[in-house]
Formats: structure tokens, C-alpha cells, sequence
């Protein structure tokens, strides 16, 4: 079982942001190489805010066809 802290831990994994936004995790981090998703590296890995993520998102969401 997961602790609360760890479920709302302030920054996000590229595997945790590719679980959440439905791709893979060497697109998130093309995604963070071409500015498109804001995050910051940490040696080889990038940590990404939830805000960013969210942003991503709502930048990216795509109106359904009617």
C-alpha cells in the first residue's frame, strides 16, 4: 500500500507523466527536449510539476468531432 506522501509527491517521474497523459515515456521526454512540456533535469532524468503537466494537457486537448 502506497503512503500519502507518496501518492502526492510535488514532482513527477517521465513514468509517472507517459502513465498519465497515455504515451510512452521516450515521448515524454521529446516533449520536455522540444520545450513543449516544462520540466527540469536531474542528471539524466526529468522531473515535471503536476501544473506543467496539467498544462501540457489542456494545451494539447483536442475538441471531439461532432
Amino acid at each position: 500500500m502506497r503512503e500519502a506522501n507518496e501518492t502526492l509527491k510535488p514532482e513527477l517521474t517521465t513514468t509517472d507523466v507517459a502513465a498519465q497523459i497515455g504515451v510512452s515515456v521516450p515521448t515524454v521526454r521529446a516533449l520536455a527536449e522540444r520545450g513543449e512540456l516544462a520540466g527540469w533535469r536531474i542528471g539524466k532524468s526529468y522531473k515535471f510539476s503536476r501544473k506543467a503537466v496539467e498544462e501540457f494537457l489542456n494545451r494539447s486537448a483536442r475538441p471531439l468531432a461532432a
